[in-house]
């Protein structure tokens, strides 16, 4: 039997990036390797996002001064009750290949997931092609919905993908598998994202 291997989204994303941008193949390799790459500003910005927010959720109140204020207040109403960063693990297999689905939600509430975003120039379907989305849902077979709740600082916007229209990670997963044996990684992914028994 094959071992078993872990699997993100982030992994996914940047496999998904390979062809689109300049140094695609090049921080595939870094996220392949388990190489820290440092923060950009976008992800820097996320992460206070999100610790704003969860302070909010949490019970601190927050000054109307503040210049995430009504963003933060949308978002706090919507989220009220949900978990917090709950990390959750999935077997799958694919092609006989045993997988460890692994992703940490962003909020989780009744069937309903929620991935908080920040971005400064938001565009309608941003996240369409997210393989987060499909990811998620598998780790929640409970889960009737997926929604990128995103602000640009000023304003809320919204991604909602109901169950019935993403399709299944596992074609992304088979995409993902025939690359790395194509290109001589697949040795790599074994010995770096093994799971120990």
């Amino acid at each position: 039997m094959p071992s078993k291997v872990r699997i993100t989204q982030s992994l996914l994303s940047s496999f998904q990036w390979v062809f689109r941008k300049d140094d695609g193949f090049d921080s595939f390799l870094k996220t392949l390797n388990r190489e820290k790459e440092p923060p950009t500003q976008a992800m820097l910005d996320g992460i206070r996002l999100e610790n704003v927010l969860n302070s909010v959720l949490n019970g601190e109140p927050i000054d109307s001064t503040h210049e995430w204020f009504y963003p933060i207040a949308e978002m706090a109403c919507e989220l009220h009750g949900a978990r917090q960063q709950v990390t959750l693990f999935q077997d799958c297999e694919v092609d006989g290949q045993p997988f460890l689905l692994h992703g940490v939600l962003d909020y989780l509430r009744e069937g309903h997931i929620w991935d908080c975003k920040f971005s400064k120039r938001y565009e309608l379907n941003k996240y369409l092609g997210s393989p987060q989305t499909p990811m998620y849902l598998a780790l929640v077979p409970e889960a009737r919905d997926f929604t990128y709740i995103i602000s640009d600082g000023e304003y809320v916007y919204r991604e909602r993908y109901p169950r019935d229209i993403v399709p299944p990670i596992e074609p992304t997963i088979k995409n993902f598998m025939a690359f790395c044996k194509r290109y001589g990684l697949w040795d790599t992914y074994i010995e770096k994202w093994r799971v120990n028994n």
